[in-house]
């Protein structure tokens, strides 16, 4: 496989007319984004040879993908390496390191107010008396069962219906044995998908204090209606709600908007004031 110099990719970049770039790891983990559509692939690709240049940045196999078009999945993609050691087409590749798929938390608007929060704990209550409900359901089951077991009426028509009686009886049973179960599983998802929220909540809460205490204004404008004003932008305005569904909380929202566009990361801070 060939191993490309950011030279290469340079005059590649020219060749092909590629609007776009980003770097990624062997296994396919961003490390650089790509470019927004205010800025050009080649400013792109000397952020990209910088990073690749830092010592922080640890030695190995790396690629750098290209686009004509952002919306586009499909990319041209070129191996680089970064290290000391000279290599060459014929050097050995390692196999990519697996990647672990991770369940995405789905960052909802709600979720950053307290009249989410207060949703979601009526949400909780609610769950709490139909388990509660179910579990008494099942309670009145098991006495059936015991009656059924104990009718004498039973056992003198015992000749007549044996095998209807044994189904009924083993049907409740394996009703109790395997509801209840399943009743506690749904209703421990549910309290702690609540909690992952509660979290969010109070992260976004610990941020504002920490605002406030250095001096700094409230935010006086939602990420949702900040995103809302580029609509014109359709370009502009897909990355943005790109950026917003990868984020997992708010800070990291900031943290990829200011890597996306650093001018559009002050406009969201200094918005009304």
């Amino acid at each position: 496989m060939k191993i490309y110099t950011i030279e290469e990719i340079s005059e590649l970049m020219a060749e092909q007319g590629y609007k776009y770039c980003s770097l990624v790891d062997y296994a396919g983990t961003p490390v650089i984004p790509y470019n927004s559509h205010k800025m050009t692939s080649a400013t792109r690709l000397k952020e990209i040879e910088k990073r690749l240049g830092s010592k922080a940045l640890k030695d190995g196999y790396y690629y750098v993908k290209c686009k004509n078009a952002i919306q586009t999945k499909v990319s041209d993609d070129y191996m680089i390496y970064k290290g000391e050691k000279p290599l060459s087409d014929d050097t050995p590749v390692p196999a990519p390191a697996p990647i672990l798929i991770q369940e995405k938390i789905n960052f909802q608007p709600e979720v950053l107010t307290y009249e989410g929060a207060l949703k979601l704990q009526v949400e909780l209550e609610r769950l709490k008396l139909e388990n509660a409900a179910l579990k008494k359901e099942l309670e009145q089951l098991q006495l059936e069962i015991k009656e059924y077991e104990s009718d004498k009426m039973l056992s003198e028509d015992e000749n007549k219906t044996p095998q209807l009686l044994e189904n009924a009886k083993s049907f409740l049973s394996e009703i109790v044995q395997f509801a209840a179960p399943l009743l506690d599983k749904h209703f421990e998802l549910k309290e702690k998908a609540l909690g992952v929220k509660a979290l969010e909540i109070q992260s976004r809460s610990e941020n504002i204090q920490r605002q406030n205490a250095t001096g700094q204004k409230r935010q006086s404008i939602s990420i949702e209606d900040f995103i809302n004003l580029h609509k014109e932008d359709e370009n502009l305005y897909n990355d943005l709600v790109s950026i917003y569904n990868s984020a997992q909380s708010v800070e990291d929202f900031h943290n990829k908007l200011k890597d996306f566009d650093s001018n559009l990361f002050e406009n969201l801070l200094n918005y009304g004031k």
